[in-house]
């Protein structure tokens, strides 16, 4: 494992897709303050910084153009999957401007399917019956059809109305969808690249360093997947403006399958060792709310994928991913993957190890 592990997985900066997320973390920001309070996590002062930058620079034009692309569910992607896509299913790190030359000549067909895929991609049965979604991604009009009569999950509710717009007006949200990459890349992310990447090239040396040292432990630990999901190329892109979680995104190129991992720069204060109080404040947080304990319960019997866990519960995929953070940020949780499914496996040994340090700081007992 060890040895397919070393084979499979780099580290390299990607441009283009800090340019994204940077993107998608100024449109969904209320969402990403909400996120770090429930996890109790400072924000980087220097995403702070570029933050408060961005939002004075961008002006009212840009910034509600933004929240159309944007701005609907940050754990669940929408219209910015097709950027997304069009930048991950390359295995070649790309500089922002190369990638939003390369984006110029991608057919407004494509771009606009991805983004129907991006919002339905938990719906797709749903929304395709039966038919093969190879074949439907290339009649936009028959795309539009089928939207029309299907609403996508409640958390991207309100991606609807703008996701018709875009498939009625593929060649104008083509043109709307650069113009307002090369605006934001202008008015805000080329001031702060330089910066972006020495913070986040001098976090991956930390991290390739340490995933050398025992991969199947820093996949383990850091990642809460299983070793053996790895099983095709996947470059770790360390991300300061996502500051922490992991964003894992597979693309088949045509000839093989890719990935990507969206990786937080300061993953290490999460899925690292942690303070024990800090451990016991999360930990009962966790279960404040029901459906935590109920996915618990649930997975306790059994692994589960994500859709399984959102029928048995009647909440939503997203719904499910939103409150299995609160467990994999304690490392109760990791992921393995069954053909192109990823299930929920609770580590039980793991929750024994947290209850028995709830139980000391509760009691204040010596270790």
């Amino acid at each position: 494992m060890k040895d397919l592990l070393n084979k499979n997985i780099s580290f390299a900066y990607n441009e283009a897709l800090e340019l994204i997320v940077s993107m998608g973390m100024i449109a969904c920001e209320e969402q990403m303050i909400a996120l770090a309070e429930d996890y109790k996590l400072e924000t980087d002062p220097l995403a702070i910084s570029f933050h408060e930058e961005a939002r004075a620079r961008l002006s009212p034009h840009t910034l509600r153009e933004l929240q159309f692309f944007f701005e609907y569910n940050f754990l669940h992607k929408g219209l910015d999957f097709a950027f997304y896509e069009s930048i991950c299913s390359s295995m070649e790190p790309q500089s922002a401007e190369e990638w939003m030359l390369r984006l110029g000549h991608s057919p407004a067909e494509r771009i606009v399917a991805e983004m129907v895929y991006g919002v339905y991609h938990d719906k797709m049965d749903e929304l395709l019956q039966g038919m093969d979604w190879e074949v439907v991604k290339k009649d936009i009009p028959l795309l539009l059809e089928i939207v029309k009569k299907t609403r996508p999950q409640k958390e991207v509710a309100e991606a609807h109305a703008p996701l018709l717009e875009c498939l009625a007006h593929p060649e104008e949200t083509k043109v709307r969808c650069i113009q307002l990459i090369q605006q934001f890349y202008h008015d805000a992310f080329s001031l702060w690249k330089d910066r972006l990447r020495v913070e986040s090239e001098r976090a991956a040396i930390r991290y390739e360093e340490s995933f050398h040292a025992n991969p199947e432990r820093f996949i383990r630990d850091h990642t809460g997947t299983e070793p053996t999901t790895y099983d095709i190329p996947t470059i770790f892109h360390i991300s300061l403006m996502a500051q922490v979680g992991n964003d894992h995104l597979v693309f088949y190129t045509g000839t093989s399958w890719i990935g990507w991992v969206i990786f937080g720069i300061h993953n290490d204060r999460v899925f690292g060792p942690a303070a024990d109080r800090e451990k016991t404040e999360l930990f009962l947080k966790a279960f404040s709310d029901k459906r935590r304990l109920d996915i618990l319960l649930l997975l306790r019997e059994r692994p589960h994928y994500g859709q399984e866990l959102a029928i048995k519960l009647s909440i939503t995929p997203s719904a499910v991913n939103y409150h299995a953070n609160f467990l994999f940020f304690l490392n109760l949780l990791e992921m393995k993957r069954v053909e192109h499914r990823m299930y929920y496996h609770l580590d039980i040994e793991k929750l024994r190890e947290l209850l028995a340090v709830t139980t000391r700081v509760m009691l204040d007992e010596d270790y």
